[in-house]
């Protein structure tokens, strides 16, 4: 099985928080390395809870809503001992709508389904509203949050 996993998270039938799928969509399109999978979890967060463990390094990938302004780019780095120590994710000053990427996480960490390294990667949100394809402002950064996660799996 490969060692890393890209994990779309979001819905994407609500513009800015389809960025999960969206991102998985266009790095299906790139030479990745071997030991590389992408999965568009959507929204299934059971699912994405059950799957995580079996790899080394797990890349998230979804719109993070903190109130900052649209097209801000997050990287955060969670080890499983930070998330048990902390009675919430907001701490690090996550927020994801739709998928509960606190809840994935916790399940992970309760089934000890939990890979090595977490690595959350996300964009603040324009627009969520209901609607197919990303905000303008989100569609501009999409290249370097691309960028973002190659760099994180090579």
């Amino acid at each position: 099985m490969p060692e890393i996993l890209i994990c779309g998270l979001g819905n994407a039938l609500k513009r800015d928080d389809g960025l999960g799928p969206c991102i998985i969509a266009e790095l299906e399109k790139q030479a990745l390395p071997d030991d590389v999978n992408l999965i568009d979890f959507g929204t299934s967060g059971f699912k994405c809870a059950l799957g995580i463990g079996d790899y080394d390094k797990v890349v998230f990938v979804d719109a993070i809503q903190t109130g900052k302004q649209p097209g801000q780019i997050y990287k955060i780095n969670l080890s499983k001992q930070d998330l048990l120590n902390s009675p919430s994710l907001s701490s690090f000053a996550v927020s994801l709508h739709e998928s509960d990427l606190e809840r994935i996480l916790t399940t992970a960490a309760l089934l000890d389904s939990y890979p090595h390294e977490i690595v959350i990667i996300g964009c603040e949100p324009e627009d969520t509203t209901f609607g197919i394809g990303l905000s303008e402002k989100l569609e501009m950064i999409l290249p370097r949050i691309i960028d973002l996660i190659l760099t994180e799996v090579k």
